[in-house]
């Protein structure tokens, strides 16, 4: 079992869904991420659309995106990440999730996962 699980979330017809995935596969195998694996869920499916369900930080309409859990026992837990507020300097714990931005194109690149993959393999050796 893999440290890691990420939540894919797509759909049938969508290119950017598969070039995603395609993307995925392809970091997955670099040595650093070895940990992380995902699982692919279509939300045209009870199955998928439960599963985006139990996320509850996604929007449907950003679609593909994926969510980190910690593999563990038998329930995998989201991955948090520490925020600090510029503002104020308070702390908060955000989920690591990411969701296309159509806004930019509405492929997620490479360099973004990437980003997205480094923190969660930080909270390994981060211990609040």
């Amino acid at each position: 079992m893999k440290r890691f699980q990420l939540a894919v979330f797509g759909k049938q017809g969508c290119d950017k869904c598969v070039v995603l995935k395609k993307r995925l596969q392809k970091i997955l195998e670099e040595k650093p991420y070895s940990c992380f694996e995902f699982n692919y869920f279509d939300m045209g499916t009870s199955e998928g659309l439960v599963r985006f369900c139990q996320c509850e930080i996604l929007n449907p309409q950003r679609i593909p995106s994926f969510m980190v859990f910690r593999s563990g026992s038998e329930e995998l837990s989201p991955v948090a990440d520490r925020l600090e507020m510029p503002c104020n300097g308070e702390v908060i714990d955000t989920w690591l999730a990411m969701e296309t931005d159509y806004s930019s194109g509405g492929v997620i690149k490479p360099a973004e996962i990437r980003k997205l993959l480094d923190k969660a393999l930080q909270t390994l050796t981060v211990k609040a």
